[in-house]
């Protein structure tokens, strides 16, 4: 009798120092804050910066710049305030660990929002969500790893997700909104499952992992579908068609001390799928479509090109210089 109480009481130590451990607790209104405010600039923020309201590259990624840095950072020091106002009121400290784990996650936010800056000006734009995807990953598992297993292995199919979807090469429109959904839904759903699963076991623990992940993809995809990535064209705007076969001429101008090319000179591109453009005014607005399909913008960031060898040789005597390179459309259903 006596060695049992004695197990006991270890248990009871052991049950301790595992709560002490994992002694993160995520508040509900921090889980409802960052999931509507990312799901919502996910969604909404191609409709307020765009090149139509700023055409200028340089001033269209500050604009983004300032307006990431202020929803976050706005979000931030609200979730911080209520935070320690939700811990006073129940006469709770907030532990060590949550502190040091919160500062990690603005980290994360900062990290996506001056790599979101950078691309506009070194490219990559295509990999945007997937990196906002995995930087979510990456702050879900850092809160799992004080508090919950179940929210670790969430953290880490977050993290997947985003990698599987860039690996698969998920269209732009997709990818965006399933990053919205992994904000919007799968960050307050993650903390009603932590709190209502049992996570002792394994095997209900994969279960409520696919449960989560078919809450997240479900909807991404359907709202994918049932929007449009671009509005076609209205009546009064004229569509150009470029049946495949045709030849169109690209002229390429290039600044450089080293080396010019004569403005008269072009290369003939030849299309390889029918093609129709929007036209307004009489020139393209940006509004395209392949095979009578959906109509994408250039702004979509479903076309990327991609330079990635210049070779110079020398034939018979004569120098030249040649290049691969890969234009490819990621707006494949």
């Amino acid at each position: 009798m006596n060695m049992h109480t004695h197990l006991e009481q270890m248990h009871s130590i052991q049950a301790m120092l595992a709560a002490g451990h994992r002694c993160v607790e995520l508040e509900r209104h921090s889980l409802l804050l960052w999931g509507s405010v990312g799901g919502g600039l996910c969604a909404f923020t191609d409709l307020v910066i765009n090149p139509d309201t700023f055409p200028d590259n340089t001033q269209r990624a500050i604009a983004v710049l300032v307006w990431l840095a202020a929803w976050l950072g706005g979000m931030s020091w609200i979730d911080h305030r209520l935070t320690h106002k939700a811990r006073h009121a129940r006469a709770e400290t907030l532990p060590f660990a949550q502190a040091q784990v919160t500062r990690a996650w603005w980290m994360l936010l900062a990290i996506g929002t001056l790599a979101t800056f950078a691309m506009f000006f070194h490219g990559g734009g295509i990999m945007l969500y997937a990196l906002w995807t995995v930087l979510l990953g990456l702050g879900i598992f850092i809160f799992g790893l004080f508090s919950r297993p179940l929210v670790e292995w969430i953290g880490l199919a977050t993290i997947l997700l985003g990698i599987i979807g860039l690996a698969a090469g998920l269209p732009f429109h997709t990818a965006r909104w399933l990053t919205a959904s992994a904000f919007a839904i799968g960050l307050p759903f993650a903390g009603w499952l932590a709190a209502r699963v049992d996570e002792h076991n394994a095997g209900r623990r994969v279960l409520t992992v696919a449960v989560w992940l078919a809450a997240v993809i479900v909807p991404a995809l359907a709202v994918a579908h049932l929007i449009p990535t671009a509005a076609p064209p209205t009546p009064t705007t004229a569509t150009l068609k470029v049946p495949a076969g045709s030849t169109v001429p690209l002229y390429f101008d290039m600044d450089s001390s080293l080396i010019g090319i004569a403005p008269t000179t072009a290369l003939p591109l030849q299309v390889t799928r029918d093609t129709e453009v929007a036209l307004t005014d009489g020139q393209p607005d940006g509004r395209y479509r392949f095979d009578g399909g959906d109509w994408h913008t250039v702004k979509d960031g479903v076309l990327t090109l991609r330079i990635d060898r210049v070779r110079p040789k020398v034939t018979n005597g004569t120098p030249e210089v040649r290049m691969h390179g890969d234009f490819v459309f990621h707006g494949e259903q």
